[in-house]
Parts: C-alpha cells; sequence; structure tokens
C-alpha cells in the first residue's frame, strides 16, 4: 500500500514539474523567505499569508513545500474551504484538524485554500470575515498550530480591511509571482476561449469566474510603483467577461457590480470606446432579462451611439438585434420589425452572413408569434439554408427547433416531433446541451398536450437535470413551472404547488419578473381551489402588479382572476 502512494505522489509531482520549474524561476526569493519562516516558526498559533493569485501556481508551490528538503520534520495539512457559503472558519478547522493523524516527530503546519470564494470580491462585511475578526482570540486554543493562509491579492485586501483584529496578528506576508505560463492559460481558458459559455457546465463556468478573478489581479491598473494604464484594457475587458459568466449562473448581482466596474473604468477614454459599447450592451441583455425594460433600452441606446460614432458596425447590428428582442417581447412588433431590417441591413452589406441568419431566425420568430406562419416558414428556410451553407451546426439546430415550434403550434405533431427530433440529433452530436435542454422541453410540451403525461415528465426530468448541470437557472424555473401545469392537470396539487414554489424561489432570486407574475398567477388560483383565500389574493395582486407595469396583455385575464376569487372569498 505505501508504495502505491508513493507512485500515485510520484505521478502528481511529474504531472507538475513544469509548472513548478517555471514557478521556482520566478519566486526564488519569496520561497527562500517562506521556507525561512517554516523553519523558525514555534509549534503554536501563527500567522503566515501567502499571496498568490492562481490555483495551479498554488498547487505548484504546495508540492513545493511537501518535498521540500528544509520541510522533511514538517508535517503539512491542506484544508480546503472553497464553500462560497462558509462562515465559520475557526469551526471548520477544528473539525479538519479531528480527522489529522498527527505525526508527534513532525511539526504540523497548517495550509488554508479556498476562502477567497467564501470572502468574494465586492460587497462590505462578507460574513466569514465579520466572524474571522469576532473569534480571533479563540484560535490561540483551539488552533495551536502555525497557519499558512494561502489567498489571491483581492481576497487579502479585503480580509485586512473586514477582518484588522485578525490580520494584526499576521506574522509574515509572502507574495509570489504568477508564471508566465500560467497567465497564458488563463487567457487562452476564460478570454480567448471558442467554448460557448451557456454549454459549459457548471464547475467549467465557475473555473471561468476563477481564472477571470484572478487575471484581474494580474491586470491591475496599479502596482506597487505606480499606475499601470495599459493594463487597463485589458482590465476591463476581464470585468466585461465576469459580469457575462456570471450572468450566465443567474448571478444577477455579482453580473451588475463586475459590469458596472468595467463602465466606470471607461469613463470617457476615448481609447474604451468600444468595450464600453460592449459593457452597455451586456447591462442591456441583464436589465432586460430583470424586466427593467426603460433602465434596458438606455443602455442600449448609449452603446448604439457610441458603435455609431466608431464606426463598429457589428456592434451596432447586435445592439439593433437586442432592441428589437426588446420591443418584440413588449409587443410593439412594427419597431421589433424596423430594428431587425436595419440590423439585417448591416449584416448584409458587411458580409456577417453568421449575423444574418440570427436576425432571419428573429424575424421569423415575430411573424410567427403575429399568425404569419407561411412568411415565418420563409425566414426559417433562409436561414437554415445560411446555416447550412457556412457549417453553423448550432444555428442549424436552434432554426430546425423553431421550425418545430411552429408545426406544433399548427397541430402538426409529428412534423413537429420531426424537427425536434432533428435538432436534438444535432445538439448532441456537438456538445451543445443548452439548446438540447430546451428541445426536450419542447418535447415534453409537445406530449403533455397529446396526453402522453409519462413521456412528458421524462422528457421534462432529463430537460431539468441538464439545467441543473450548466448552472442554466432560469432555464430551470422554466421546467419547474412545467412540471407544476402537468401535475395541476392531473390532480396533484399539492406537487404543483411543490414546483411552482421551487419555480417562484429561483425566478425571485434571478431577477426574472416576467416569469414571477406567471407563477404567481398559477400559484394563487390553485390556492384559490384550496381556500387559501387570503394568500391567492395576495399572489394574484403581485402578479397584476408585475404584469401592469410591463404592459402586459395577460394583466386582464389575472384582474379576472382576483375578481373570480374575491367572489368565492365572499361567499
Amino acid at each position: 500500500m505505501p508504495s502505491k502512494k508513493l507512485s500515485q505522489q510520484q505521478k502528481q509531482i511529474s504531472k507538475l514539474q513544469p509548472e513548478i520549474d517555471t514557478f521556482i524561476n520566478v519566486n526564488q526569493q519569496s520561497l527562500a523567505e517562506l521556507l525561512t519562516f517554516i523553519d523558525f516558526v514555534d509549534e503554536k498559533l501563527t500567522i503566515g499569508f501567502v499571496e498568490i493569485n492562481f490555483a495551479k501556481d498554488r498547487d505548484a508551490l504546495i508540492e513545493i513545500l511537501k518535498h521540500h528538503p528544509q520541510c522533511q520534520e514538517i508535517q503539512f495539512a491542506v484544508c480546503n474551504f472553497s464553500s462560497p457559503d462558509l462562515r465559520f472558519i475557526r469551526d471548520a478547522i477544528a473539525e479538519e484538524l479531528a480527522k489529522i493523524r498527527i505525526d508527534q516527530n513532525k511539526k504540523l503546519v497548517l495550509i488554508i485554500i479556498g476562502l477567497e470564494h467564501s470572502i468574494g470580491m465586492y460587497g462590505e462585511y462578507p460574513p466569514v470575515l465579520q466572524d474571522l475578526n469576532f473569534v480571533r482570540d479563540a484560535f490561540t486554543t483551539s488552533v495551536p498550530h502555525p497557519i499558512l493562509l494561502f489567498l489571491p491579492d483581492y481576497a487579502l485586501t479585503r480580509l485586512a480591511k473586514y477582518a484588522p483584529d485578525f490580520w494584526a496578528w499576521k506574522a509574515g506576508i509572502f507574495q509570489f509571482k504568477t508564471a508566465e505560463s500560467t497567465k497564458d492559460y488563463a487567457i487562452n481558458t476564460a478570454l480567448q476561449s471558442e467554448r460557448i459559455l451557456g454549454s459549459l457546465e457548471v464547475a467549467e463556468k465557475q473555473e471561468r469566474i476563477d481564472l477571470l478573478q484572478r487575471l484581474l489581479m494580474e491586470y491591475s491598473p496599479y502596482n506597487h510603483q505606480g499606475k499601470l494604464e495599459e493594463n487597463l484594457p485589458t482590465r476591463t475587458n476581464i470585468l466585461n467577461q465576469l459580469g457575462v459568466a456570471y450572468h450566465s449562473l443567474g448571478e444577477v448581482k455579482k453580473a451588475e457590480d463586475s459590469l458596472q466596474e468595467a463602465l466606470r473604468l471607461t469613463k470617457d477614454d476615448e481609447n474604451l470606446a468600444q468595450i464600453k459599447a460592449s459593457v452597455l450592451h451586456e447591462l442591456g441583455i441583464l436589465f432586460a432579462n430583470l424586466g427593467e425594460i426603460e433602465q434596458a433600452i438606455a443602455y442600449y441606446q448609449q452603446s448604439l451611439e457610441i458603435t455609431q460614432r466608431i464606426g463598429d458596425v457589428q456592434g451596432k447590428a447586435a445592439t439593433l438585434h437586442q432592441l428589437a428582442v426588446i420591443y418584440a417581447n413588449t409587443g410593439e412588433v412594427e419597431q421589433a420589425i424596423t430594428y431587425y431590417q436595419q440590423s439585417l441591413e448591416i449584416t448584409q452589406r458587411i458580409g456577417d452572413v453568421k449575423g444574418k441568419a440570427a436576425t432571419l431566425h428573429s424575424l421569423a420568430i415575430i411573424y410567427a408569434n403575429s399568425g404569419e406562419v407561411e412568411q415565418a416558414i420563409t425566414y426559417y428556410q433562409q436561414s437554415l439554408e445560411i446555416n447550412e451553407r457556412i457549417g453553423n451546426l448550432q444555428g442549424k439546430a436552434a432554426t430546425l427547433h423553431q421550425l418545430a415550434v411552429i408545426y406544433a403550434n399548427t397541430g402538426e405533431v409529428e412534423q413537429a416531433i420531426t424537427y425536434y427530433q432533428q435538432s436534438l440529433e444535432i445538439t448532441q452530436r456537438i456538445g451543445d446541451v443548452q439548446t438540447k435542454a430546451v428541445t426536450l422541453h419542447n418535447l415534453a410540451n409537445i406530449y403533455a398536450n397529446t396526453g402522453e403525461v409519462d413521456q412528458a415528465i421524462a422528457y421534462y426530468q432529463q430537460s431539468l437535470e441538464i439545467k441543473e448541470r450548466i448552472g442554466d437557472v432560469k432555464g430551470k424555473a422554466a421546467t419547474l413551472h412545467q412540471l407544476a401545469i402537468i401535475y395541476t392537470n392531473t390532480g396533484e396539487v399539492d406537487q404543483a404547488i411543490a414546483y411552482y414554489q421551487q419555480s417562484l424561489e429561483i425566478k425571485e432570486r434571478i431577477g426574472d419578473v416576467k416569469g414571477k407574475a406567471a407563477t404567481l398567477a398559477m400559484l394563487g388560483q390553485l390556492l384559490a381551489l384550496q381556500g387559501d383565500f387570503n394568500t391567492s389574493l395576495n399572489y394574484l395582486q403581485q402578479s397584476l402588479d408585475i404584469l401592469q407595469r410591463l404592459q402586459s396583455p395577460n394583466a386582464e385575464k389575472v384582474r379576472e382572476a382576483i375578481a373570480e376569487v374575491q367572489q368565492l372569498a365572499a361567499e
């Protein structure tokens, strides 16, 4: 058994050896200082902070320490506290200590990693640091060992600010530079990757966010000598990408914080005009999803003004497209078509065939929703032809999906299923799990509408599993909503209410006000059937308030439902 363990260690060292060699070359002085600290520190609570920005370099450093000739008399125990919900560090350390088989012939040194996740980048007084500051004195008895806290520099800065009493106990700070190979890896993975964010699983999205956060430190506009303006464009771009990544996980507040910080950095710098337009565009998408339509339009208009001024026609076309989406969703069809046509004219002029296909696709949706089915099919077919010609399989799958929607809505169920299955086959082949989840959801709708309840539930559950895996919280809420409808129709009211409540919780958390209104309305009607008229009317009124604010035509239906419930309550 020991030889097998040694073999695994050797494999780990061999795997990390290139990173270790590179890391040592740029950090010889810092490593020497850290080794001296570890050697001379007493076997009691002593706190050292290791500033290191990337997990890759952190892991390399830990391997160096574990196998360094100067550390033969040291027993290192690594405690990984990477939960973003961690609050009580001392309790977590004490729990880990109880699991460690301490070698009495060696000095135990605890290495703490992962705290940056609970410390966070934004907001005041993180709970984990409030508690750390409060229980500082208790560490001396409950953790009688030297501690090395490995943290990126932003987390160290926040720790010093929000846990000053604990910070005052530091016995050493050791700053390590990032190896260029590590930085290149992060840039390729997080900034220059061609992998579609929406189809990444949650763990991969979290890794991208983690790399972006750490890259942010490397491209800070300040260093110890002064301002580094040349890093500003890259830093702003990283913040923009962070915002997009957070939004993909439904972390709206973090997304907005990142995008607003990016916007602040651009100021009125004309050299940053293009990235500013992109940030404003992303803020427009964020606020549109929150139902803050006027704010979304304001951001899109600012983005549009910049793209027009600097001649960024592709960016202009993208923003016109998003403005069209807003007006289509609010029922202003003519305005939506105008914007789509303007976007289409640009994509045709500059030869952006992929963008042209996307706009034709969106125009088709408008005509389909307006009941002009033949015109919609014409646009879908044009979009499909372009996507097939340029090999855009993702676009092809999306258009086949929408053609299926049309045929489902016109009652041609077999044709709809055929198109859905074709779309599903492509998404499975190219790994587009996001579109696959939507297609499974819609196939479930078809089977639900044709009374094949078991088949519908099976497809909904498959869709739900994918959405949970990739962190598509908005999509998850939609599928929970549909499952609730099924159980409502089969008379399983308690199960239906449970699914609606789960859906509602998500929609409230991510700010999906339009979806929230729909779920509140359904819950209100179900609760009325159970005789809970007060809660029913409360939910229905909340739904009505939202729909009136959104100027939705569904407001009248909810108003009628309120009147019916009031009449039932009075009887």
